[in-house]
């Protein structure tokens, strides 16, 4: 009796919790329609060269991968980049400012995209200092990011992350 009445109770508290997400004009949305809204939020923040990507896995080339828990990311913004990324790997020649992480602001040398079957593929140059990294970014139509930083002073890295869509949708929970 004590496991049914526990049973009952989990499936009420689990339907209680439903995330429902709604359009600008606060209409309720489909899973399609939804779909369709992210493909063109997407799809827009990459035409504008506007748009913010946050990570939650990073894959070093020595050791597992793990989960990130803080709000690292990366940020495009017309002809500039900003990287605020953690490094774990070899770092052939340390900065001066001794920080071991990507982090930087500078201006993008060359920026070119190009339409996959699944999404889009972005190989972006720049660099700060002595410092020079090749960015290659895999974006899909529901805005997961998988990212690549190949830097000059350090091995390459990958993480996976998603676009920023609050713009564009906005998610409430009844």
């Amino acid at each position: 009796m004590k496991k049914i009445a526990l049973l009952l109770l989990s499936v009420v508290v689990l339907l209680s919790c439903v995330t429902t997400v709604y359009d600008s004009a606060g209409n309720p949305m489909s899973k399609e329609q939804l779909q369709k809204m992210k493909s063109m939020a997407v799809s827009k923040h990459l035409r504008d060269r506007r748009y913010r990507i946050f990570v939650d896995r990073v894959y070093p080339m020595c050791g597992p991968s793990f989960a990130l828990m803080d709000t690292w990311g990366i940020e495009v913004s017309g002809d500039s980049i900003g990287l605020f990324l953690p490094y774990f790997g070899r770092i052939y020649q340390v900065p001066f400012d001794r920080r071991m992480g990507l982090h930087f602001i500078a201006p993008l040398e060359t920026y070119q995209e190009e339409i996959t079957k699944k999404g889009v593929r972005i190989k972006m140059q720049t660099g700060s200092g002595i410092e020079h990294c090749t960015i290659t970014m895999e974006v899909y139509a529901n805005g997961q990011t998988d990212l690549q930083v190949n830097s000059s002073n350090r091995e390459l890295i990958r993480y996976l992350g998603e676009m920023q869509l609050n713009d564009a949708i906005r998610m409430k929970t009844e």
